[in-house]
């Protein structure tokens, strides 16, 4: 059986040919205590490119955990953490956007 940072590393491989399409590399960095690390990069304009490039992240870990079930996650070292945004907090309250003139 290979090895999990091989295994990690075969599966971004794999995975970099589709993103790259979209506009996207992810490239590892490492694999510590079952945590992959790894840089991500949008090269395609974005809207809102943080918010692109955690759903991005996010996928990513999802297709990894997925493949390889001894991966405890995914961080991505040029990223900053969801702790740092608040999204986990348990004060964070999502709002409702006001839909644009003309739409439901």
């Amino acid at each position: 059986m290979a090895d999990l940072t091989e295994r990690v590393a075969a599966k971004i491989a794999e995975m970099d040919r589709y993103l790259d399409r979209t506009g996207g590399h992810v490239e590892l960095v490492d694999v510590q205590d079952g945590i992959a690390r790894v840089r991500l990069v949008l090269t395609r304009p974005r809207a809102n490119r943080l918010v692109a490039s955690l759903q991005v992240k996010s996928g990513i870990e999802r297709a990894l955990k997925a493949d390889i079930p001894e991966l405890r996650g995914v961080e991505a070292v040029n990223l900053p953490p969801y702790t740092v945004l608040g999204w986990d907090e348990p004060d964070f309250i999502p709002i409702d956007l006001p839909a644009k003139d003309g739409a439901s």
